[in-house]
């Protein structure tokens, strides 16, 4: 049996792209709030996780690492951007590695070595069927807590789950910090039949406030949300968020 699909707008929604302000901290003129509904609608509903925070320059610092030549081509492969992070990749070198949502397809750029042993960047490209891009607008303000139990990530009660996506620990602990609306449209493709090729995710802030980015891959569809949140230190129902959630059809290849 299929979970509900929650309604979505068309178009990429509200937009800031590379070296400007975080997306989060710029009211959307026209987006009207869309109130979390009811949580899970078929979708998990993870426990969050624990977040570590270690000192960094920043998505803008290493957004400039990768040079402008892999920069151009990102964008001519995925553009127009919507929303992108980039940050240190885990290997001990200190190199930069991106991901980027564009109007035409998410691209995700890996530093590697090429034939002779130098550095050079993997780029991967997930194309979108043309004008497939939706957008919703997520918002929980905070509130007393919920009666009847104790509280949820964000609030709510979720619905029974139909399955949950191959995700690493890493990335549910993460997704478990967002609003149930948030998880529901996040994973509802990858439990209502696509296969879950590749996710990741990205924070920038503290314990209390946190900027966020994370994408789901899958053969048949991309999720991708991002926002900011304030309150989290706190019980669930203490947090506020705002998140702009997307969605893609991916095209045959």
């Amino acid at each position: 049996m299929m979970s509900r699909q929650l309604p979505w707008r068309r178009g990429d929604g509200p937009v800031v792209r590379p070296g400007g302000k975080d997306p989060a901290r710029v009211p959307a003129a026209g987006e009207p709030d869309v109130p979390v509904g009811a949580a899970g609608v078929g979708t998990p509903v993870h426990d969050a996780g624990r977040l570590g925070f270690v000192a960094d320059p920043g998505r803008d610092h290493w957004w400039g690492q990768l040079g402008p030549r892999v920069r151009d081509r990102m964008e001519a492969r995925v553009g127009p951007v919507v929303e992108w992070w980039a940050h240190r990749h885990r290997a001990e070198e200190p190199r930069p590695y991106a991901v980027v949502l564009g109007e035409r397809g998410l691209a995700v750029c890996t530093p590697t070595l090429n034939d002779r042993g130098g550095p050079a960047q993997l780029l991967t490209v997930v194309p979108f069927v043309p004008s497939s891009l939706r957008h919703a607008v997520v918002v929980q303000r905070a509130g007393p807590p919920p009666s009847g139990g104790p509280a949820l990530p964000g609030g709510g009660t979720p619905e029974r789950a139909l399955g949950d996506p191959p995700l690493t620990d890493r990335l549910r602990g993460f997704i478990g910090h967002l609003p149930p609306e948030a998880q529901s449209r996040l994973q509802w493709p990858f439990v209502n039949g696509d296969t879950l090729d590749r996710g990741d995710h990205y924070y920038t802030g503290g314990a209390g406030e946190l900027d966020v980015w994370c994408y789901l891959a899958g053969r048949r569809w991309v999720t991708f949300v991002s926002g900011h949140g304030t309150g989290l230190a706190g019980p669930a129902h203490r947090a506020s968020w705002r998140l702009v959630c997307r969605q893609a059809e991916v095209a045959v290849r």
